[in-house]
């Protein structure tokens, strides 16, 4: 699911050269706002693009709620400048897009107060970008704290893995505690689309919830979600594809579920289009878990693909489906460039294991960038497979 990489009558500020791509596109996307710690206006828009400019810490986009003044940086397929890295994740960089919003005013006192989003178009084209790139009506850390906040909602297995909305003082790695208390019912806002469309309809939900360890709803990623869109298709529910059935939940999955939970007798808010484990179970006949929904790694392939006097328990193509998994995992760790998720284990992915190794605590020899069992699970406990022997 990709969105626009320019918002339509958004100011271009600055040369639109900002960052760079993204280090693990196949995380879930999300949105960071942040407040520039000035006054909200047209005058105070201005003034801040030039001095994010002369900085080098341009977000994507610049808003005013005053005068809805909207600009942008750079593309939102890009990585923005306004974050600091948490360790070898480079925060900029993380997930299929991950759009910055500096906003004028200030984390003390929340700019959310007295805002009518329905008042401020560029607002909402604004927010309807962020959803035509799949980012979820959610905030995954919860509701920002209030200014200075005592900031333990800077989760590191939250922000990698689940899309949404997140607050510069949700990042982990990060220690400025803006927004502050902004109110997330107007950000983004329930129930309303841009001018000429973007929003949702036909009475579908952009909420996710959990079942059985898996996410579900607008925005969710994975195999599972792949499995519940070729059921439907199956069961004869598949009218809103496009194309077929993928990896990303989108407004078409919740549509086709929604036909679904009609056809079972649910209506009204029982009927939105987010699964519920009774509904699910008739449609899969058992609820998929986490664990067994992870495609399996065997470390002695591993092993042997990255210590060539090993011998090969089986073939080369093997070892190469297994390591780039691992090599994937790396990369959405942000320790490894994808240009060498290559099925090959070679010296970048010796140097980013080694650094794996040594972020839990590993040091020495016990820090080769060579697998062992426990390393070697931990990471497929962050990044969705199992191993096996």
């Amino acid at each position: 699911m990709a969105g626009p990489t320019w918002i339509s009558g958004a100011e271009r500020l600055g040369d639109g050269s900002i960052g760079g791509a993204m280090d693990s596109p196949n995380l879930p996307p999300r949105c960071v706002q942040h407040t520039v710690e000035a006054p909200a206006g047209r005058g105070w828009f201005l003034s801040m693009a030039s001095y994010l400019i002369s900085a080098g810490v341009e977000p994507q986009i610049l808003y005013d709620p005053d005068s809805d003044s909207l600009g942008q940086f750079g593309p939102l397929n890009q990585s923005g400048r306004a974050l600091r890295n948490a360790g070898s994740v480079r925060t900029n960089r993380t997930g299929k897009v991950c759009v910055q919003w500096e906003v004028c005013g200030r984390a003390a006192k929340p700019w959310t107060a007295g805002f009518d989003p329905s008042a401020k178009p560029n607002f909402l084209r604004a927010v309807a970008a962020m959803r035509a790139w799949g980012i979820p009506d959610v905030w995954p850390a919860g509701v920002p704290q209030a200014y200075p906040g005592d900031h333990d909602d800077r989760d590191m297995d939250t922000w990698l893995h689940r899309g949404g909305w997140f607050g510069h003082s949700q990042v982990p790695g990060n220690d400025h505690g803006d927004p502050g208390r902004i109110d997330t019912s107007k950000v983004p806002p329930a129930g309303t689309a841009a001018p000429g469309g973007g929003g949702s309809d036909g009475g579908v939900t952009r909420e996710q919830d959990s079942i059985n360890g898996l996410l579900y709803g607008y925005g969710a990623h994975g195999d599972h979600v792949t499995a519940v869109g070729r059921a439907l298709v199956a069961a004869g529910f598949g009218a809103h594809y496009t194309s077929g059935p993928g990896p990303d939940w989108t407004d078409a999955d919740s549509l086709n579920y929604r036909d679904y939970q009609r056809s079972l007798g649910y209506s009204g808010s029982d009927a939105d289009g987010l699964p519920g484990e009774a509904s699910l179970i008739r449609l899969l006949g058992a609820l998929p878990s986490r664990e067994t929904s992870r495609p399996s790694v065997s470390l002695s392939n591993v092993v042997a693909a990255a210590r060539v006097d090993v011998p090969a328990p089986t073939g080369h193509l093997t070892h190469k489906a297994d390591v780039l998994l691992v090599e994937r995992a790396l990369v959405a760790e942000g320790l490894l460039s994808a240009s060498y998720a290559d099925g090959s284990y070679g010296t970048r992915t010796v140097t980013a294991y080694a650094a794996w190794q040594r972020r839990l605590g590993y040091s020495g020899s016990d820090a080769d960038g060579y697998p062992g069992q426990t390393s070697l699970s931990k990471l497929g406990d962050r990044q969705g497979f199992k191993v096996t022997s």
